[in-house]
C-alpha cells in the first residue's frame, strides 16, 4: 500500500509539473515572460521535462508491472 501511494503521488506531482510547464510556455509565447538567456532556459526546461517524464514512466512501470 505504501508503494502504491508513493507511485500515485509521483504521477500526480508529475502531472502538476507538466501543467505548470504548459502554462509557462503559453505565457512565453504571448510575450508575458521575458527570458534573457534563451538557450540556457531551453536547456533547463529540457532537463526538467525529461526528469518529469522519467518519474511518470517509473511510477507507471511500478504500478503495472510488479
Amino acid at each position: 500500500m505504501i508503494k502504491f501511494t508513493f507511485y500515485l503521488s509521483l504521477i500526480i506531482l508529475g502531472m502538476f509539473a507538466m501543467r505548470f510547464g504548459i502554462i509557462q510556455i503559453r505565457k512565453y509565447k504571448q510575450g508575458k515572460t521575458k527570458v534573457k538567456k534563451k538557450s540556457l532556459e531551453q536547456i533547463a526546461f529540457g532537463i526538467f521535462f525529461i526528469i518529469i517524464l522519467g518519474l511518470i514512466v517509473y511510477s507507471v512501470n511500478g504500478l503495472l508491472f510488479k
